[in-house]
């Protein structure tokens, strides 16, 4: 069960203040010269590589004529959800979407297909992870965390930086 305090205490904090920027550099192999932005709302994001140009940086390219280079977005997002209680919600989430549901949109139900969630050991208390959407979700204590990376790299490669970044999570 979650406590009044440990609540207010995940309702409080900066999300990317659990994991900093020097943190995610240090994970993914992202070189200090590489720009990188945070965005937060209710979770946090870092996005690198294929970064949308500043104003100052789309006036030189049209001024002389340059291309803009290709925009491969790479990211890391990451999401604190507080639950009371976090191994039984993830257990239901897992079942839930590897048996397929339905929701009404607009009025009418619609199918979500099932999708193939493999569990990861040695993460917190439990994790899955979602091929699809290159998503990690990991119990701990009070807690969900729910991870997403987007890189170039190969499926296995993905689940551990994912892991690598949830266990750097996991630390603070």
């Amino acid at each position: 069960m979650m406590t009044p305090l440990l609540f207010a205490f995940f309702a409080a904090i900066d999300p990317c203040a659990v994991l900093p920027e020097q943190d995610v550099r240090q994970i993914f192999e992202i070189p200090d010269s590489q720009p990188i932005r945070a965005v937060r709302a209710d979770s946090c994001s870092y996005l690198w590589m294929g970064l949308p140009p500043t104003g100052p940086q789309l006036r030189e390219a049209l001024m002389s004529g340059k291309r803009l280079p290709p925009r491969a977005n790479e990211s890391l997002s990451f999401r604190i959800e507080p639950v009371s209680n976090a191994v039984k919600e993830l257990a239901a989430r897992y079942e839930k979407l590897t048996k397929g549901y339905s929701v009404e949109i607009d009025g009418h139900q619609r199918q979500v297909r099932p999708q193939n969630l493999e569990w990861v050991p040695n993460v917190g208390e439990k994790a899955y992870w979602n091929p699809e959407l290159n998503q990690l979700v990991v119990a701990r204590k009070g807690a969900l965390l729910s991870i997403v990376v987007q890189k170039r790299l190969k499926p296995a490669d993905l689940v551990n930086a994912a892991t690598t970044a949830a266990q750097a999570l996991l630390r603070h």
